[in-house]
């Protein structure tokens, strides 16, 4: 495999080791045999040392070594000093190698020496046997220190072998694997898994075949890509992570895969429609069972899982629509994606509005950023009522729990004290929800006895009789400013406003203007209501939280905000309204 320029090759692997009883009753060390490697088609030089034939064929930089106290530690030394030795401390490697059992304290074998003298080439990490619970994690904090041999700059491709030690340290280098590649944030890539077969040659003089195993690597992707599209409807991972090896999928099952997630993450329910139905036509030309290797045993189940979960026989495109937003929202709450169920609950519920009083076949609605704007003020006076029937009240309590919860979501309102509370709710109404949309009748009768209509309409009448008063009144404005205005600033003010009066601070509401503290803020929204009335003016200039805090009670109250700029050229103006 060819190395791309820029990146960095690690090798991490491990070495076994171990002693015997000899005839005479005393402990000896192991050795490995000296062994003819065979990697990709090509026979390596005779070596007790496999880790560098892999070293050799990958370009590896630097090779990270997992043992315990009885691993060869001295023939890892020996092998990367390039015969410049220290006797001295590789007899004490082997003197502990020797005489190690499972109780040696891993502190009793010097790998700082060995670090330090190959500090760019060679990682020793010492490991305890692992018997039990305890060790098994003492062992997972110091593996996962391994990761800081990789910098936050560089790229990796990691290379793991898994040829030698105890049969356990294969699943350490799962771990390893796994938490590289799905926790860190490094850049770091698995290339391949390698294993020295010695045992497979028929005679001793073959060469012992080093397996590359990155096939395995390829399922354990398939398997990750498979959970995530399973979860959360999400396809990018195989599609994207996975564009090498995805050729057994055909173009039209990949097409609406993506179709599928994009219509999913976006709750474009319209487009969701149309890929379920696209997919359904699919599975029924059975092409969906065509998809090749290991995409085989993990996609046709899914997607016909999903195929079934968000089938909504209906012929009506209006009621499907609804019923889906439904089913989606109990999906998304099981999910615990608790947004994307308070969004459908909330949609579907003013859909279901719309088309029992048939607002959308009238044409009734004026708001084309929001067809179902007309559903929803009807929901909202349905709120707003005391003593209606549990059966007519349960929609607008739905509806304006969930317009809540969006609310706090978009703008980041929502505290501690009531997510649980607002999880819960919208566990109970993602049950109830397909229950509520069954019956167009319930919310006939309800307009027909409660007449929420008229009463939105004379509401909307007043409104207009009020504003169109308002127009004709004076208007004044208050100038809420850290500064006087200058001449031309008047000049301009008048002019383009035709003012009754113009209202200004008292120094000490100047000084509270410039400080800014909530407590000041709060006696300056009382100056704002004892000097203007709705439909008048008020000009904000100062600091910029301040303006946004006062703009805000401003709009509120029905005042038309206004604020200060500077001028760069003459077609600018002084004052823009908010």
């Amino acid at each position: 495999m060819e190395k791309r320029e820029g990146i960095k090759r690690v090798l991490i692997t491990s070495i076994g080791g171990g002693n015997y009883i000899d005839d005479k009753g005393e402990k000896q060390l192991k050795k490995y045999e000296k062994t003819i490697y065979e990697i990709n088609g090509k026979e390596s030089e005779v070596t007790t040392y496999m880790p560098k034939v892999v070293e050799k064929e990958f370009d590896v930089d630097k090779t990270i070594i997992i043992g315990t106290t009885g691993t060869m530690w001295d023939n890892v030394y020996t092998v990367y000093s390039d015969g410049n030795i220290d006797e001295t401390y590789r007899e004490s490697l082997k003197e502990i190698e020797r005489t190690s059992d499972r109780d040696t304290d891993i502190k009793e074998l010097n790998i700082s020496k060995l670090n330090e003298e190959f500090v760019n080439k060679v990682r020793g990490i010492v490991i305890k046997y692992g018997l039990n619970r305890e060790e098994i994690f003492e062992n997972f904090d110091i593996i996962i220190k391994l990761e800081e041999e990789f910098n936050d700059e560089d790229e990796y491709e990691v290379i793991l072998d898994i040829t030698h030690s105890f049969r356990s340290t294969a699943f350490w280098m799962f771990l390893v694997m796994t938490y590289l590649t799905d926790v860190s944030n490094k850049k770091i890539k698995i290339i391949e898994v390698t294993y020295g077969m010695y045992e497979a040659k028929k005679v001793k003089t073959d060469p012992s075949p080093i397996i590359l195993l990155n096939s395995f690597l390829e399922i354990l992707n398939w398997i990750k890509g498979a959970s995530e599209l399973k979860q959360y409807g999400n396809s990018y991972y195989i599609l994207n992570e996975l564009k090498d090896s995805n050729d057994d999928i055909p173009e039209d099952i990949k097409k609406e895969l993506r179709n599928f997630s994009n219509a999913m993450n976006m709750n474009y329910v319209g487009s969701l429609l149309e890929s379920l139905k696209n997919l359904a036509d699919l599975e029924t030309k059975k092409e969906i069972d065509n998809i090749k290797g290991p995409a085989k045993h993990i996609i046709p189940s899914i997607l016909k899982n999903f195929i079934n979960d968000f089938n909504i026989n209906e012929s009506n495109d209006e009621r499907k629509k609804y019923l889906l937003q439904a089913t989606l929202a109990k999906w998304h709450c099981e999910q615990k994606r608790y947004a994307m169920a308070a969004i459908n609950i909330n949609e579907a519920l003013a859909n279901f509005i719309s088309n029992s009083l048939d607002f959308n076949k009238k044409d009734t609605n004026t708001n084309a950023l929001d067809p179902n704007s007309k559903a929803k003020n009807w929901l909202r006076e349905l709120y707003k009522l005391k003593n209606v029937k549990e059966e007519y009240e349960i929609y607008g309590k739905i509806y304006n729990d969930t317009i809540r919860i969006r609310n706090e979501i978009a703008h980041s309102l929502g505290n501690e004290v009531k997510i649980l509370y607002d999880i819960n709710l919208l566990k109970e109404f993602s049950e109830k929800i397909m229950g509520l949309l069954k019956d167009e009748n319930i919310i006939k009768k309800a307009q027909k006895e409660l007449k929420l209509l008229e009463n939105i309409s004379n509401k909307k009448t007043n409104k207009m009789k009020t504003i169109e008063n308002n127009s004709l009144s004076p208007k004044s404005i208050l100038i809420l400013s850290t500064r006087a205005l200058n001449q031309s600033e008047n000049n301009e003010l008048n002019k383009k406003l035709k003012l009754d009066k113009i209202h200004t601070l008292e120094e000490n509401d100047i000084k509270k203007w410039k400080n800014g503290s909530e407590e000041d803020i709060d006696d300056l929204k009382k100056v704002i209501c004892k000097y203007l009335k709705e439909g008048d003016y008020i000009l904000i200039h100062g600091y910029f939280l301040s303006m946004q805090k006062i703009a805000s009670f401003a709009i509120s109250k029905g005042l038309k905000a206004i604020f200060l700029s500077e001028k760069f050229s003459s077609k600018d103006e002084y004052f823009k309204e908010i």
